[in-house]
């Protein structure tokens, strides 16, 4: 039986992970910016931003996946609040897409970001990208309308931004 297991990415993995985050998004974007494509491949700096996870396909122990969960205020959170984790730069490798990657992710996401104490997990997506708002709002993510719009880099950004609830109250 095949099956997904979700772990910290280590550090010799780190160019592995930044590969595979590169190939993730290149069936999305086919030929990112120079800056884009310098944040797909710093792995070693969203790992000292939060948790780098990693979808790790069992029993070949080949990575499948990965996804950036983010502290607020650290240099790659763009949209967290204090109070909130963010996730970022979710990836599967596309011969892998539709078998639970994703959603094993992101439920690791939400566990981890709830372990931190957090009142909320957000993240965003591209408003055309329908399959994975599915996939957020399965797991219990709700759309934020009224954050989709801000300034990045002096260009306006507009996504799709979601939040899920993680059950703490504010403190």
């Amino acid at each position: 039986m095949n099956r997904i297991r979700i772990r910290t990415a280590r550090a010799q993995e780190h160019e592995q992970v930044a590969a595979l985050t590169v190939d993730g998004f290149r069936s999305r974007n086919r030929a990112p910016r120079p800056e884009r494509l310098a944040l797909l491949r710093d792995a070693p700096g969203r790992a000292a931003a939060g948790d780098l996870l990693v979808a790790v396909h069992e029993p070949s122990a080949t990575l499948i996946g990965t996804a950036s969960l983010l502290r607020p205020g650290t240099a790659y959170a763009r949209l967290a609040l204090p109070d909130e984790a963010e996730l970022r730069l979710l990836a599967v490798l596309p011969e892998h897409r539709g078998r639970g990657a994703a959603g094993a992710l992101l439920a690791e996401g939400i566990e981890r970001a709830r372990s931190w104490g957090m009142r909320a997990l957000v993240l965003d997506t591209g408003r055309d990208n329908v399959a994975s708002q599915r996939v957020y709002q399965r797991l219990g993510f709700v759309r934020q309308y009224a954050r989709e719009e801000r300034e990045n880099r002096h260009r306006p950004v507009k996504t799709a931004v979601f939040s899920h609830d993680l059950g703490r109250g504010r403190a």
